[in-house]
């Protein structure tokens, strides 16, 4: 070859073009060790499956009467809507469980003074004995009036409940 062709090569750019590929031939020769190479493959347990009976079994159906719903007229005037909605199987019910009732609160003791000043230990179940006064809420009562011996609450919905107070 003659000096000409390799003139280049002592420029700048001709160095850089040299270490550009002798770092793209050094990338490409670890790219493809790491490409041949094979890890070990971990140990599984052996798939277990259900016998070919179980699976040759159709699921039960419940049967439905489509003749019924076909001779159903279903734009007629007498109607009405069904008492619960359609669910499908295994769609949890929509229906509200029944709603239990307040826990009412138990008047331990009263102290009568005026209206300002009078107070109640009042206890809700199990919980914490708590003072009230005339306004004050505990649960879902609003404490209305205290009197000697009894405490008058009202509900949300305005419901007078008095209740006595709790006699050893």
């Amino acid at each position: 070859m003659n000096d000409w062709d390799w003139d280049w090569a002592s420029t700048n750019s001709g160095r850089s073009a040299i270490g550009a590929a002798a770092l793209s031939a050094a990338l490409m020769i670890w790219t493809l060790v790491h490409a041949v190479r094979i890890e070990p493959v971990p140990e599984f347990p052996s798939a277990q499956f259900a016998a070919g009976l179980s699976l040759a079994v159709p699921a039960s159906t419940a049967a439905t009467d489509i003749e019924a719903a076909v001779q159903a007229d279903l734009f007629a005037t007498d109607r009405s809507a069904p008492a619960h909605r359609y669910r499908v199987p295994g769609e949890e019910s929509d229906e509200a469980p029944p709603k239990e009732a307040p826990v009412l609160p138990v008047v331990l003791g009263t102290a009568v003074s005026d209206e300002s000043h009078s107070f109640a230990t009042v206890q809700l179940a199990e919980g914490r004995a708590v003072i009230v006064h005339v306004g004050d809420k505990i649960g879902e009562y609003s404490v209305k009036s205290i009197g000697r011996g009894s405490v008058v609450f009202t509900t949300k919905a305005n419901k007078r409940l008095e209740i006595p107070e709790l006699k050893p």
